[in-house]
């Protein structure tokens, strides 16, 4: 019996491990120079809806689970606040807000939209002349599964460092 015990435990032990050293693809965007990263196995890319410099992904594990990366010329010279108060009166569902730290030059909104997670960070660069986005969703139900990839997707989103 303690035998079959510390083999459940080597396996436990082994297949943590194995889930930690899973392959994560790290990118940058050609155009705009963000740098986003990704697990492979929870996330591969999708055909977007042709807007350059945004990347659409989807999970081979449930429909639910998508996120894009992207960025885009702030021709209107929006602030981080005018931003997140367009976002809020024209997309509509940030009703149930859990999250919302901000900065000078970028803000984030998590929280809950009925059964999904969704987590949305902004960051201006070049001065406020870049705004580069990182939007994940994914059920409620497999938020154990999904919450340290996306931190870890967070921790590892970057604005361009080059500004023209």
């Amino acid at each position: 019996m303690k035998q079959l015990c510390l083999i459940f435990v080597f396996c436990l032990v082994v297949g943590r491990a194995e889930a930690a050293i899973d392959p994560w693809t790290f990118e940058r965007d050609q155009e705009l120079g963000f740098k986003y990263s990704y697990p492979q196995h929870l996330f591969y890319e999708i055909e977007g809806d042709g807007k350059p410099a945004f990347h659409y992904f989807a999970s081979p594990l449930t429909p639910d689970a998508k996120f894009l990366v992207g960025a885009w010329n702030n021709r209107k010279g929006q602030t981080p606040p005018e931003l997140r108060h367009w976002l809020m009166s024209n997309l509509g569902g940030y009703d149930d807000i859990t999250y919302e730290p901000h900065g000078r030059s970028w803000f984030v909104m998590s929280g809950y939209r009925g059964s999904m997670i969704y987590y949305e960070k902004v960051m201006f660069s070049c001065r406020g002349t870049v705004v580069n986005i990182l939007a994940v969703m994914y059920p409620t139900a497999q938020r154990n599964f999904f919450d340290p990839a996306v931190e870890h997707m967070e921790d590892n989103f970057r604005p361009g460092g080059t500004c023209s």
